[in-house]
């Protein structure tokens, strides 16, 4: 049976986050296990730093980094933490975060150009305060960056490239490494990824990693449920019977 108040869904943009938090949350209500969604971007969202200005949905992130310094930044993440934490330790909803631990904020920080062992330090304190709620993680990898990028690109068509390259390469860490364009913006997910593959490794939650998911949902489904102990719910004991 389910023992945790946080799931935490991430990998790098493309991967799946959002079908993965949507179809976790859906088997949740369905089981009777009252649930929090909580989006990439969503209004007044608890934990993105800098409001309305966080770089997620159609924001590039540009006036977060001229009025953010990294101190700045990881001071406010965890103030959000703090207060995420406290609220979520009153209640029963099973929190499902999108983008978190890493996408909302463990990239912001890579693209503010920011110090590797002060991200690491953050991310630990992070882990510590979200192990409260008993955290799980489910990561998306989904292989090699530069794959996944130019797959993306053919699949969503020129408008939507020209803004993930704008949102990748919009920032300190490009800026001071002249990357532009897609050769920037695939150079820079290199980085992240590798990042990424760090913090996940060191991450000292219970944890599900998937791959290739686009290729074969039921079955990432059939291990998500496993994982988290789900059991069958109503209607699929009848149907099974």
């Amino acid at each position: 049976m389910l023992r945790t108040r946080m799931i935490l869904v991430d990998g790098l943009p493309g991967s799946g986050k959002s079908t993965t938090a949507e179809y976790i949350a859906r088997e949740l209500e369905r089981r009777g296990f009252a649930s929090r969604l909580l989006r990439e971007r969503e209004p007044d969202h608890p934990l993105n730093v800098g409001g309305e200005l966080h770089p997620s949905g159609s924001t590039t992130g540009v006036q977060m980094f001229a009025a953010y310094t990294t101190t700045a930044f990881i001071a406010e993440s965890l103030a959000r933490w703090n207060a995420f934490v406290a609220e979520a330790d009153g209640s029963t909803l099973v929190n499902v975060l999108e983008s978190y631990p890493f996408q909302n904020a463990v990239r912001v920080l890579s693209q503010m150009d920011a110090d590797p062992v002060m991200v690491a330090a953050y991310l630990a304190s992070v882990e510590e305060k979200a192990a409260a709620l008993g955290s799980v993680l489910i990561y998306l990898d989904p292989g090699d960056a530069e794959r996944m990028v130019r797959a993306i690109a053919e699949q969503r068509g020129p408008a939507w490239t020209e803004y993930m390259i704008a949102v990748i390469t919009e920032c300190p860490y490009a800026s001071a490494r002249g990357l532009r364009g897609m050769d920037g913006a695939i150079a820079i997910m290199r980085a992240y990824k590798r990042l990424l593959d760090e913090s996940v490794a060191r991450c000292p939650f219970p944890k599900l990693l998937l791959s290739d998911c686009h290729r074969r949902w039921p079955d990432c489904h059939a291990r998500i449920l496993e994982f988290l102990d789900l059991p069958p719910h109503a209607g699929l004991a009848e149907t099974a019977e």
